[in-house]
Protein backbone atom coordinates (compact mmCIF):
# COMPACT_ATOMS: atom_id res chain seq x y z
CA UNK A 1 0.00 0.00 0.00
CA UNK A 2 1.19 3.74 -0.54
CA UNK A 3 3.95 4.91 2.16
CA UNK A 4 3.60 8.42 4.15
CA UNK A 5 4.69 11.59 3.31
CA UNK A 6 8.17 10.43 5.39
CA UNK A 7 9.23 8.65 2.98
CA UNK A 8 9.06 11.01 -0.56
CA UNK A 9 11.13 12.25 -2.51
CA UNK A 10 11.09 14.10 -5.22
CA UNK A 11 12.40 11.70 -7.57
CA UNK A 12 9.74 9.07 -6.67
CA UNK A 13 7.11 11.41 -7.48
CA UNK A 14 7.92 12.87 -10.39
CA UNK A 15 8.69 8.97 -11.61
CA UNK A 16 5.75 8.48 -10.79
CA UNK A 17 3.40 11.14 -12.22
CA UNK A 18 5.52 10.57 -15.39
CA UNK A 19 4.75 7.25 -15.69
CA UNK A 20 1.05 7.88 -14.93
CA UNK A 21 0.79 10.33 -17.76
CA UNK A 22 2.18 8.01 -19.91
CA UNK A 23 -0.77 5.73 -19.02
CA UNK A 24 -3.03 8.40 -19.29
CA UNK A 25 -2.05 9.73 -22.68
CA UNK A 26 -2.64 6.57 -24.68
CA UNK A 27 -6.10 5.64 -22.90
CA UNK A 28 -8.72 6.80 -25.37
CA UNK A 29 -10.89 6.94 -22.43
CA UNK A 30 -8.88 9.23 -20.17
CA UNK A 31 -8.12 11.14 -23.18
CA UNK A 32 -11.98 11.76 -24.13
CA UNK A 33 -13.22 12.62 -21.12
CA UNK A 34 -10.49 15.12 -21.25
CA UNK A 35 -11.73 16.86 -24.25
CA UNK A 36 -15.58 16.38 -23.15
CA UNK A 37 -14.18 18.37 -20.14
CA UNK A 38 -12.75 20.90 -21.89
CA UNK A 39 -16.06 20.89 -24.28
CA UNK A 40 -18.15 21.70 -21.63
CA UNK A 41 -15.84 24.46 -20.19
CA UNK A 42 -15.96 26.02 -23.57
CA UNK A 43 -19.60 26.26 -23.44
CA UNK A 44 -20.14 27.48 -20.00
CA UNK A 45 -22.39 30.98 -20.78
CA UNK A 46 -20.25 33.06 -17.91
CA UNK A 47 -16.89 34.15 -19.62
CA UNK A 48 -14.90 35.06 -16.40
CA UNK A 49 -16.04 31.41 -14.86
CA UNK A 50 -15.38 30.14 -18.45
CA UNK A 51 -11.98 31.75 -18.57
CA UNK A 52 -10.77 30.38 -15.32
CA UNK A 53 -11.95 27.18 -15.47
CA UNK A 54 -10.00 26.62 -18.96
CA UNK A 55 -6.89 27.93 -17.15
CA UNK A 56 -7.00 25.62 -14.25
CA UNK A 57 -7.84 22.35 -16.87
CA UNK A 58 -4.84 23.42 -18.62
CA UNK A 59 -2.05 24.14 -15.50
CA UNK A 60 -3.92 23.00 -12.23
CA UNK A 61 -1.10 24.89 -10.20
CA UNK A 62 -1.17 25.17 -6.73
CA UNK A 63 -1.85 28.80 -5.48
CA UNK A 64 -2.54 27.54 -2.31
CA UNK A 65 1.40 26.60 -2.16
CA UNK A 66 2.15 30.14 -3.70
CA UNK A 67 -0.51 31.80 -0.46
CA UNK A 68 1.94 30.26 1.79
CA UNK A 69 5.57 30.21 -0.07
CA UNK A 70 7.72 29.53 3.34
CA UNK A 71 7.74 26.79 5.66
CA UNK A 72 6.88 29.09 8.16
CA UNK A 73 3.77 30.43 6.36
CA UNK A 74 2.90 26.76 6.03
CA UNK A 75 3.56 25.98 9.21
CA UNK A 76 1.34 29.10 10.27
CA UNK A 77 -1.25 27.74 8.77
CA UNK A 78 -1.50 24.26 9.69
CA UNK A 79 -1.58 25.90 13.41
CA UNK A 80 -4.69 28.10 12.34
CA UNK A 81 -6.49 25.10 11.14
CA UNK A 82 -5.61 23.31 14.56
CA UNK A 83 -6.33 25.84 16.88
CA UNK A 84 -9.62 25.98 14.89
CA UNK A 85 -10.28 22.57 15.34
CA UNK A 86 -10.42 21.22 11.76
CA UNK A 87 -7.74 19.18 11.80
CA UNK A 88 -5.96 16.77 14.49
CA UNK A 89 -2.40 17.06 15.56
CA UNK A 90 -1.70 13.89 13.71
CA UNK A 91 -2.13 15.73 10.46
CA UNK A 92 1.84 16.80 9.31
CA UNK A 93 2.00 20.29 7.28
CA UNK A 94 2.49 17.73 3.91
CA UNK A 95 -0.57 16.41 4.37
CA UNK A 96 -2.20 20.47 3.55
CA UNK A 97 0.69 21.01 1.18
CA UNK A 98 1.48 18.34 -0.57
CA UNK A 99 5.47 18.07 -1.86
CA UNK A 100 5.45 19.72 -5.56
CA UNK A 101 8.77 20.69 -7.41
CA UNK A 102 7.24 23.61 -9.25
CA UNK A 103 4.34 26.26 -7.73
CA UNK A 104 4.25 28.01 -10.98
CA UNK A 105 3.36 24.10 -13.13
CA UNK A 106 1.04 21.46 -11.91
CA UNK A 107 3.13 18.14 -10.63
CA UNK A 108 0.90 16.11 -13.01
CA UNK A 109 -1.26 16.95 -15.89
CA UNK A 110 -5.32 17.18 -15.21
CA UNK A 111 -6.24 14.14 -17.12
CA UNK A 112 -3.54 12.08 -15.36
CA UNK A 113 -4.75 11.97 -12.26
CA UNK A 114 -6.98 9.52 -10.29
CA UNK A 115 -10.18 10.13 -8.81
CA UNK A 116 -9.47 9.00 -5.71
CA UNK A 117 -7.44 7.13 -2.96
CA UNK A 118 -5.66 3.30 -4.43
CA UNK A 119 -8.57 1.62 -3.44
CA UNK A 120 -11.71 4.11 -4.19
CA UNK A 121 -13.61 5.73 -7.24
CA UNK A 122 -11.88 6.04 -10.60
CA UNK A 123 -8.31 5.65 -8.65
CA UNK A 124 -6.38 5.11 -11.91
CA UNK A 125 -4.48 7.60 -14.84
CA UNK A 126 -7.38 9.79 -15.89
CA UNK A 127 -9.61 8.72 -13.51
CA UNK A 128 -10.14 12.44 -12.32
CA UNK A 129 -11.42 13.42 -15.80
CA UNK A 130 -14.13 10.68 -15.76
CA UNK A 131 -15.05 11.63 -12.73
CA UNK A 132 -15.53 15.35 -13.13
CA UNK A 133 -16.62 14.38 -17.12
CA UNK A 134 -19.83 12.16 -15.34
CA UNK A 135 -20.28 14.97 -12.63
CA UNK A 136 -20.90 17.73 -15.10
CA UNK A 137 -23.53 15.48 -17.20
CA UNK A 138 -25.08 14.80 -14.40
CA UNK A 139 -25.23 18.35 -13.14
CA UNK A 140 -26.49 19.69 -16.79
CA UNK A 141 -29.12 17.18 -16.79
CA UNK A 142 -30.46 18.63 -12.90
CA UNK A 143 -30.70 21.94 -14.33
CA UNK A 144 -32.63 21.28 -17.22
CA UNK A 145 -34.78 18.84 -15.51
CA UNK A 146 -35.49 21.37 -12.56
CA UNK A 147 -36.52 24.13 -15.59
CA UNK A 148 -38.40 21.74 -17.35
CA UNK A 149 -40.19 20.33 -14.80
CA UNK A 150 -40.61 23.43 -11.87
CA UNK A 151 -39.99 25.86 -14.34
CA UNK A 152 -37.04 27.61 -12.77
CA UNK A 153 -36.06 29.59 -15.80
CA UNK A 154 -39.26 31.98 -15.72
CA UNK A 155 -37.06 33.72 -12.48
CA UNK A 156 -33.60 33.50 -15.10
CA UNK A 157 -31.65 34.07 -11.07
CA UNK A 158 -32.71 31.09 -9.94
CA UNK A 159 -30.03 28.89 -11.16
CA UNK A 160 -26.92 30.25 -12.46
CA UNK A 161 -25.66 27.47 -15.21
CA UNK A 162 -22.56 28.31 -15.31
CA UNK A 163 -21.97 27.48 -11.53
CA UNK A 164 -23.45 24.64 -11.66
CA UNK A 165 -22.17 23.25 -14.71
CA UNK A 166 -18.42 24.44 -13.29
CA UNK A 167 -18.35 23.59 -9.65
CA UNK A 168 -18.23 19.65 -10.73
CA UNK A 169 -14.90 20.54 -12.91
CA UNK A 170 -13.25 22.19 -9.84
CA UNK A 171 -14.52 20.79 -6.50
CA UNK A 172 -11.63 17.83 -6.87
CA UNK A 173 -9.02 19.71 -8.85
CA UNK A 174 -6.14 19.60 -6.02
CA UNK A 175 -6.41 15.77 -6.64
CA UNK A 176 -3.98 16.43 -9.15
CA UNK A 177 -1.61 17.59 -5.93
CA UNK A 178 -3.11 15.29 -3.62
CA UNK A 179 -3.20 12.12 -5.68
CA UNK A 180 0.11 12.34 -6.91
CA UNK A 181 1.54 9.15 -8.49
CA UNK A 182 4.43 7.01 -7.02
CA UNK A 183 6.91 5.36 -8.84
CA UNK A 184 6.10 2.36 -7.69
CA UNK A 185 2.26 3.19 -9.11
CA UNK A 186 0.69 3.99 -6.26
CA UNK A 187 -0.79 7.10 -4.83
CA UNK A 188 0.25 9.91 -1.89
CA UNK A 189 -1.52 9.12 1.17
CA UNK A 190 -4.37 12.47 2.13
CA UNK A 191 -4.94 13.25 5.51
CA UNK A 192 -8.40 14.76 6.53
CA UNK A 193 -8.91 18.72 6.62
CA UNK A 194 -12.32 19.25 8.19
CA UNK A 195 -13.50 15.83 8.54
CA UNK A 196 -13.37 15.09 5.09
CA UNK A 197 -10.49 14.58 2.67
CA UNK A 198 -7.48 17.37 2.18
CA UNK A 199 -8.50 17.75 -1.63
CA UNK A 200 -11.74 19.15 -0.83
CA UNK A 201 -11.16 22.05 1.23
CA UNK A 202 -7.89 22.61 -0.64
CA UNK A 203 -10.14 22.74 -3.70
CA UNK A 204 -12.50 25.34 -2.29
CA UNK A 205 -9.33 27.12 -1.51
CA UNK A 206 -8.05 27.01 -4.90
CA UNK A 207 -11.57 28.56 -6.10
CA UNK A 208 -11.01 31.81 -3.75
CA UNK A 209 -6.95 32.31 -4.80
CA UNK A 210 -8.03 32.06 -8.15
CA UNK A 211 -11.04 34.63 -8.00
CA UNK A 212 -13.79 32.95 -8.09
CA UNK A 213 -17.26 34.63 -7.31
CA UNK A 214 -18.43 33.51 -3.68
CA UNK A 215 -21.82 31.26 -4.88
CA UNK A 216 -19.28 29.37 -6.95
CA UNK A 217 -17.01 28.65 -3.80
CA UNK A 218 -19.66 28.02 -1.74
CA UNK A 219 -21.58 25.93 -4.73
CA UNK A 220 -17.75 23.80 -5.04
CA UNK A 221 -17.85 22.95 -1.55
CA UNK A 222 -21.11 21.86 -1.29
CA UNK A 223 -19.82 18.41 -3.21
CA UNK A 224 -19.59 16.22 0.20
CA UNK A 225 -22.55 17.57 2.18
CA UNK A 226 -25.09 20.00 0.40
CA UNK A 227 -26.50 22.97 2.52
CA UNK A 228 -29.25 21.65 4.35
CA UNK A 229 -30.13 21.42 8.44
CA UNK A 230 -30.64 17.35 7.38
CA UNK A 231 -28.05 15.55 9.32
CA UNK A 232 -25.57 13.66 7.16
CA UNK A 233 -24.24 12.01 10.22
CA UNK A 234 -25.24 11.39 14.07
CA UNK A 235 -23.21 15.09 15.11
CA UNK A 236 -23.49 18.08 12.39
CA UNK A 237 -25.59 18.55 9.85
CA UNK A 238 -24.73 18.92 6.03
CA UNK A 239 -25.09 23.09 6.40
CA UNK A 240 -22.64 22.71 9.67
CA UNK A 241 -19.85 20.82 7.88
CA UNK A 242 -20.02 23.08 4.85
CA UNK A 243 -19.48 26.09 6.97
CA UNK A 244 -16.35 24.52 8.50
CA UNK A 245 -15.26 23.21 4.91
CA UNK A 246 -15.53 26.83 3.96
CA UNK A 247 -13.76 27.97 7.26
CA UNK A 248 -10.81 25.87 6.03
CA UNK A 249 -10.62 26.99 2.74
CA UNK A 250 -10.45 30.22 3.76
CA UNK A 251 -7.51 29.55 6.35
CA UNK A 252 -5.19 27.72 3.47
CA UNK A 253 -5.88 31.13 1.12
CA UNK A 254 -5.28 32.61 4.44
CA UNK A 255 -7.98 35.07 3.93
CA UNK A 256 -10.77 36.04 6.22
CA UNK A 257 -14.07 34.10 5.21
CA UNK A 258 -16.42 36.79 6.93
CA UNK A 259 -14.21 39.92 4.96
CA UNK A 260 -15.12 37.58 2.09
CA UNK A 261 -18.63 37.79 2.42
CA UNK A 262 -18.78 33.67 2.63
CA UNK A 263 -19.99 33.15 5.93
CA UNK A 264 -20.88 35.67 8.71
CA UNK A 265 -21.47 35.82 12.50
CA UNK A 266 -24.61 35.00 14.29
CA UNK A 267 -25.32 36.57 17.64
CA UNK A 268 -23.62 33.90 19.80
CA UNK A 269 -20.59 34.44 17.47
CA UNK A 270 -20.64 31.27 15.31
CA UNK A 271 -20.14 30.96 11.85
CA UNK A 272 -23.08 30.51 9.55
CA UNK A 273 -23.31 30.62 5.85
CA UNK A 274 -23.87 33.65 4.44
CA UNK A 275 -26.67 32.76 1.66
CA UNK A 276 -30.27 33.08 3.18
CA UNK A 277 -31.24 30.26 1.78
CA UNK A 278 -28.60 28.55 0.20
CA UNK A 279 -28.31 28.62 -3.55
CA UNK A 280 -29.86 25.48 -5.63
CA UNK A 281 -26.59 24.93 -7.34
CA UNK A 282 -24.95 23.75 -3.90
CA UNK A 283 -27.57 21.19 -4.02
CA UNK A 284 -26.77 20.02 -7.87
CA UNK A 285 -23.23 20.17 -7.05
CA UNK A 286 -23.77 17.68 -4.10
CA UNK A 287 -26.18 15.79 -6.05
CA UNK A 288 -24.02 15.45 -9.33
CA UNK A 289 -20.93 14.22 -6.90
CA UNK A 290 -23.00 11.00 -6.21
CA UNK A 291 -21.25 9.18 -9.09
CA UNK A 292 -18.23 7.87 -6.39
CA UNK A 293 -21.12 5.73 -5.03
CA UNK A 294 -21.48 2.71 -7.28
CA UNK A 295 -17.49 3.60 -8.63
CA UNK A 296 -16.15 2.63 -4.76
CA UNK A 297 -17.53 -0.53 -5.18
CA UNK A 298 -16.96 -1.23 -9.21
CA UNK A 299 -13.12 -0.43 -7.80
CA UNK A 300 -13.15 -2.31 -4.51
CA UNK A 301 -14.41 -5.49 -6.58
CA UNK A 302 -12.88 -5.56 -9.62
CA UNK A 303 -9.17 -4.68 -7.61
CA UNK A 304 -9.72 -8.42 -6.14
CA UNK A 305 -10.79 -9.46 -9.46
CA UNK A 306 -7.12 -8.62 -11.41
CA UNK A 307 -5.67 -9.76 -8.24
CA UNK A 308 -6.76 -13.14 -9.27
CA UNK A 309 -6.27 -12.50 -13.10
CA UNK A 310 -2.92 -10.60 -12.77
CA UNK A 311 -1.64 -14.26 -12.28
CA UNK A 312 -2.08 -15.38 -15.98
CA UNK A 313 0.09 -12.38 -16.89
CA UNK A 314 2.67 -13.59 -14.76
CA UNK A 315 2.17 -11.00 -11.90
CA UNK A 316 2.25 -11.73 -8.36
CA UNK A 317 0.30 -9.17 -6.64
CA UNK A 318 1.71 -10.48 -3.28
CA UNK A 319 5.35 -9.92 -4.51
CA UNK A 320 5.37 -7.73 -6.97
CA UNK A 321 3.30 -4.73 -6.20
CA UNK A 322 5.06 -1.87 -8.25
CA UNK A 323 3.97 -4.59 -11.64
CA UNK A 324 0.67 -5.50 -10.22
CA UNK A 325 -0.19 -1.48 -9.90
CA UNK A 326 1.15 -0.72 -13.51
CA UNK A 327 -1.22 -3.63 -14.68
CA UNK A 328 -4.27 -2.47 -12.79
CA UNK A 329 -3.64 1.34 -13.94
CA UNK A 330 -3.22 0.12 -17.33
CA UNK A 331 -6.20 -1.76 -17.59
CA UNK A 332 -8.73 0.56 -15.54
CA UNK A 333 -7.23 3.67 -17.21
CA UNK A 334 -8.36 1.31 -21.02
CA UNK A 335 -11.65 -0.36 -20.10
CA UNK A 336 -12.31 1.29 -16.77
CA UNK A 337 -13.50 -0.81 -13.68
CA UNK A 338 -17.27 0.42 -14.12
CA UNK A 339 -17.14 -1.40 -17.68
CA UNK A 340 -15.24 -4.81 -16.61
CA UNK A 341 -17.72 -4.77 -13.36
CA UNK A 342 -20.41 -5.17 -15.62
CA UNK A 343 -18.57 -7.79 -17.95
CA UNK A 344 -17.96 -9.40 -14.43
CA UNK A 345 -21.51 -9.71 -13.37
CA UNK A 346 -22.63 -11.15 -16.91
CA UNK A 347 -19.53 -13.37 -18.04
CA UNK A 348 -17.66 -13.92 -14.66
CA UNK A 349 -13.69 -13.60 -14.83
CA UNK A 350 -13.20 -15.14 -17.73
CA UNK A 351 -14.98 -12.81 -19.55
CA UNK A 352 -12.81 -9.93 -17.61
CA UNK A 353 -10.11 -11.55 -19.29
CA UNK A 354 -11.11 -11.93 -22.64
CA UNK A 355 -11.98 -7.96 -22.54
CA UNK A 356 -8.45 -7.29 -21.16
CA UNK A 357 -6.93 -9.36 -23.93
CA UNK A 358 -9.18 -8.11 -26.53
CA UNK A 359 -9.11 -4.19 -25.44
CA UNK A 360 -6.01 -3.65 -23.07
CA UNK A 361 -2.86 -2.58 -24.41
CA UNK A 362 -0.20 -4.22 -21.74
CA UNK A 363 2.63 -3.18 -23.97
CA UNK A 364 3.87 -0.67 -21.06
CA UNK A 365 4.26 -4.04 -19.12
CA UNK A 366 7.07 -4.52 -20.72
CA UNK A 367 8.91 -1.09 -20.54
Amino acid sequence: MPAGVGSLSLTDLATGNKQAMAVASRSRLAMAAHQAVLDIARGLPDEPIRRATLDVLANPSSRVHLASPSAADKAAVRQDLLDAGLISDSVPVEGIFPTIVDVDQAPQAFWSAPGSTYTGHHAYPGGLAVHEWLNARIAKAFVEGYDAIYHLSSDPKAIDASIAQAAPLWHDIHKVTVFQWRADGSELVEYPIADTGAHHPLSGAEAILRGLPLPFVIALLSAHDAPTTVKSNSTQTGLQRLVNYIRAAAIVARRDPVALGLLQRASDGRFQLSQDPPRIEGHINHLSDHDYLFSNDSAATLIGTLRQVAVDYGIDPARQEPRFNLFRNLVFAQVSDIRLYGVLQTSGRQGVKVVIGREVDLSQLSV
